[in-house]
C-alpha cells in the first residue's frame, strides 16, 4: 500500500482579505475635517481601490453613503488621508474606509468612525 502525502502552503503573513482601519478625524473645523486610514493589509486582492465614505447617517456602505471619495488603486500598505471641505457646521458625520477589488464586486470596509464639526 502506497500513502502519498501532499502539503499545500501559503504564505501565512499574507492575509486573504485587505484589512482596514479608519481613524479619528483630524484638524476638524466647522467646514472641513482631514480623514485618515490605514491600510493594515491589502490581501490577495491587488491592487485595490481605496477610500472613504461619509454621510450624517451611521451604517455606512457603499450604497447607502451620501458621500464618496475613491482614492485610487493601490498595493501598498500603509496610512492615507484625505482633506474634506463643504462640510456643514455643527454636524455630526460618520466615516468608513473601504477597499475594493477594480470592479467593485468585492467591497471590504473598515470600522465606522464619527466626528462632529465645530459651530
Amino acid at each position: 500500500m502506497l500513502l502519498f502525502v501532499f502539503s499545500l502552503s501559503c504564505d501565512s503573513e499574507e492575509a486573504e482579505f485587505p484589512e482596514l482601519i479608519t481613524m479619528q478625524a483630524q484638524q476638524i473645523g466647522a467646514t472641513s475635517a482631514v480623514l485618515e486610514m490605514e491600510i493594515k493589509e491589502t490581501g490577495t486582492i491587488r491592487p485595490i481601490r481605496y477610500g472613504f465614505l461619509w454621510s450624517e447617517s451611521s451604517g455606512l456602505n457603499l450604497y447607502t453613503a451620501s458621500n464618496k471619495v475613491d482614492l485610487g488603486m493601490t498595493s501598498e500598505k500603509g496610512k492615507y488621508s484625505i482633506r474634506l471641505e463643504s462640510l456643514m457646521p455643527n454636524t455630526q458625520y460618520f466615516v468608513r474606509s473601504f477597499a475594493a477589488n477594480h470592479d467593485y464586486t468585492k467591497v471590504y470596509y473598515g470600522n465606522e468612525s464619527t466626528f462632529t464639526t465645530l459651530n
